[in-house]
């Protein structure tokens, strides 16, 4: 993450906005042509209209789908590039292929094809080719495909006749997930996969051999009023009528049988008789085996304690088989990471109705280590521009204890160079040492025994801890510590985690220069002291959205001290304990067009602390490391690191450097769209505009009444930033520059309180904020 203005950023300004303005409004989109055949038709462009009254999501889904059948030599493929003979973001068409009209006739059959798939068996495709000479040697071939649908066929009845009992039982209990609707499009796509959802079916009812080949569709779209003539002229025109409906809306009628001449011994239910575990398959063929709970565990050495296994296998000896069991156990190894292939065999026994399962876990190697250098250029919270570089090294540990846990040690050593426009120190600034360790285990440890089978199945225990030292030169030396333990539950797009307990200390030693701005800001007091937290915590994520709306919706819950809080005359806990909760969540939308999207996000959040909290100089707001603040190129991006807030307060940053808060209310909404294409390289563009700011909940001495959230000054005191960005995805990671403007500034520094809540007051070098960052300002 980056932010800084080290270089002239009116420059860069306009730099960005020329790229902008030129590439949206300036952008040649005539196709420059480039090694193709001389004096040979090639193809230059390829269109398909469908003609019909379609809605506009069948439209588009239907030509998309079309595209695809186009042969390939009739696909004309033009990339942007940044500059093209002098043409600036210009489409080029680079060796298009020689045309051909059997390509072309090859396309109209894949396209009836695909139409009759999709229930349109009556559809018309046709073409016409233009070719335009551009000059003595550019023959250019413009190939359009007309489409005409015609009426989809429509499914009128489903029957399912399997002539089986029970296979016919089991199909009509589960109806109710069935692909099949009368109405609906006869599209060959639907029918495959209830055909895969009935062989699914079965197999989860023990008939483990059943497959989708065993299945077949019969239907006929004739009216059976055609087979029962009759004598009486009233019923021959009602037959009629309906024989006429029937030509304007085609229907089917679809019955779904058993295969004649299939292997009656497909037709068999297993059971199982034998579990069989390979652990460390592909060490040694010598193993030794070990029964556990009817499981039977085989590996050459001693890599695994055998009691692991059964509590990830979610079948037992003797039970009927069931392939979602058997897909739920791969999954968890795989989950356990232990392991890196995961292979299953099923043995017939003969003529016997029973199956062995067995399953060969290939060990992944135990270590690994990793190291990097990263480098950093960052408005720190307290000074100016910083530049710095950390040494990372992690080791992960895929089997701890022998028991397929995983664990992941971190050791980091940073520092911060430059001139502190603060301290007025030069060279290194910051030096930071952390250690991290985390143990994974795949199950609710405690809790095993006790928690429903279903929500057992998708649970792990997390324990962490970390330590880290921070020495800050003339301001602050702060050593931190952090012990967790928590519980995270997965179902379908949610997670839920809590963490019980979360014990939290830092131990902060002011030095004379952050002493020196205690005394000009007595408030700074309540925030930079030792703190200590024992908390409960409660977070949950969820994704969601359908086709090309995608949503994120996330919410965390903490409170501190209520246990710890209970201790009475605890000279430790009565100076550093905090009492507090703090709620807050976020909502983020992301919505996508043909070739741009907008994506919004909605964030608030509060932190309340008690005054049952001993320590007088603890009770007036959250502690430091706990606080919200605004600000970066991934808040408010009009404004620096913490620089935004507390609410309409007027303060000298000079004096009162730290802008944080108890509540924070935040809203963006950003439209994105693209401008080039490099070598593979996508440049997207961006315009944005940032609403939000920072409070203190409550009144204390020092702090100006302005700075504490009052919901009647709810608009006077919402900051308005807006901007616009470069996005650089390289695919594996996003290079953003931003560039933004204060629109509205309700805490300006003390310099400029005349230009307090005035709308586009800033002159734009004094208003401005350049942004450089990593990935997008929020997660969609």
């Amino acid at each position: 993450m980056l932010s800084g203005r080290n270089f002239h950023v009116s420059s860069l300004f306009c730099v960005i906005i020329i790229l902008l303005i030129t590439s949206i409004f300036i952008s040649c989109n005539t196709v420059y042509v480039k090694n193709y055949p001389a004096r040979k038709p090639f193809v230059y462009e390829t269109n398909i209209d469908l003609i019909g009254n379609l809605p506009k999501d069948s439209v588009d889904f239907i030509k998309s789908k079309l595209q695809n059948q186009l042969d390939d030599s009739l696909k004309a493929r033009t990339v942007r590039k940044l500059i093209a003979n002098w043409g600036f973001n210009r489409p080029v068409l680079d060796k298009p292929p020689v045309y051909d009209i059997a390509s072309a006739e090859r396309s109209v059959t894949y396209m009836k094809a695909l139409m009759v798939s999709l229930g349109y068996f009556k559809s018309d495709i046709k073409y016409n080719t233009k070719i335009d000479t551009i000059n003595a040697d550019q023959l250019q071939s413009t190939i359009h495909f007309e489409v005409t649908p015609g009426k989809a066929v429509t499914l009128d009845s489903i029957l399912y006749n399997l002539k089986h009992d029970e296979l016919q039982h089991i199909t009509q209990q589960n109806m109710n997930a069935t692909y099949l609707h009368k109405g609906d499009p006869f599209a060959k796509a639907t029918v495959s996969n209830e055909f895969d959802r009935l062989s699914g079916l079965y197999q989860n009812n023990g008939y483990m051999r059943f497959g989708r080949d065993m299945l077949q569709g019969v239907w006929d779209t004739l009216n059976p009023a055609i087979f029962n003539p009759t004598l009486d002229p009233f019923d021959q025109i009602a037959m009629l009528d309906s024989i006429k409906k029937s030509r304007i809306n085609p229907t089917a009628n679809l019955e779904i049988r058993l295969k004649p001449g299939y292997d009656s011994t497909r037709l068999t239910k297993y059971y199982i008789h034998e579990i069989i575990v390979y652990p460390e398959y592909g060490q040694d063929s010598n193993y030794h085996n070990t029964i556990v709970n009817g499981i039977n565990v085989r590996q050459s050495g001693n890599l695994f304690k055998p009691r692991i296994f059964p509590p990830h296998i979610f079948m037992s000896q003797g039970s009927l088989y069931n392939l979602d069991s058997i897909n739920k156990t791969i999954n968890h190894f795989n989950r356990m990471g232990a392991w890196r292939l995961t292979e299953v065999e099923k043995i017939w026994r003969g003529h016997q109705d029973s199956a062995d399962i067995i399953f060969r876990l290939t060990p992944a190697q135990k270590y690994s280590f990793t190291a990097n250098l990263e480098g950093s250029y960052n408005q720190n919270v307290i000074s100016g521009n910083l530049a710095g570089f950390s040494i990372n090294a992690q080791i992960q540990n895929r089997n701890v204890w022998k028991r397929s846990y995983q664990s992941i040690s971190n050791l980091r050593f940073g520092i911060e160079t430059g001139k502190d426009k603060l301290t007025n120190v030069k060279f290194v600034q910051t030096k930071q040492i952390s250690f991290s360790h985390s143990i994974y285990f795949p199950k609710a440890v405690f809790f095993e025994k006790i928690m429903p089978q279903k929500m057992k199945e998708n649970a792990r225990t997390i324990f962490s801890f970390n330590a880290a030292t921070t020495e800050r030169r003339e301001l602050l030396n702060l050593v931190t510590l952090n012990l967790s333990w928590a519980y995270e539950l997965n179902w379908k797009k949610s997670i839920l985690t809590f963490r019980l307990p979360n014990i939290e200390y830092s131990y902060l030693k002011p030095k004379p220069l952050l002493l020196s701005l205690f005394t000009t800001n007595p408030a700074l007091r309540y925030i930079f002291t030792d703190g200590f937290i024992s908390s409960a915590g409660v977070s949950y994520t969820r994704t969601g959205g359908k086709k090309k709306n995608v949503n994120f919706f996330r919410a965390n819950a903490e409170a501190s001290g209520f246990v710890a809080g209970l201790i009475k005359h605890n000279k430790f806990l009565d100076s550093n304990l905090y009492r507090f909760i703090k709620v807050d969540a976020e909502f983020t939308r992301k919505i996508s067009f043909r070739k741009s999207a907008i994506a919004i996000r909605i964030f608030g959040g509060v932190g309340y602390e008690f005054n049952s909290t001993v320590n007088e100089r603890k009770r007036n707001g959250l502690p430091f490391f706990k606080q919200y603040f605004a600000g970066g190129p991934n808040s408010m991006r009009a404004w620096q690191l913490r620089k935004l807030g507390q609410g309409s307060s007027i303060k000298s940053f000079e004096q009162d450097p730290f802008r944080y808060g108890d509540v924070q209310l935040e809203g963006n909404l950003e439209y994105r769209f693209p401008i080039a294409n490099i070598s593979g390289t996508k440049i997207n563009g961006a315009a944005f505009t940032d609403i939000g700011n920072v409070w203190f909940l409550k009144h204390a001495t020092g702090r100006d009444s302005a700075s504490v959230f009052n919901a009647k000054n709810l608009f006077k005191d919402l900051a308005v930033g807006a901007g616009m960005g470069l996005r650089i995805d390289f695919g594996f990671f996003v290079l953003r520059f931003d560039y933004s403007y204060k629109v509205k500034d309700p805490s300006p520094d003390l310099l400029n309180s005349n230009l307090q809540n005035k709308w586009f007051g800033y002159k734009l070098r004094n208003g401005d904020q350049f942004q450089l960052g990593i990935s997008y300002p929020f997660i969609l």
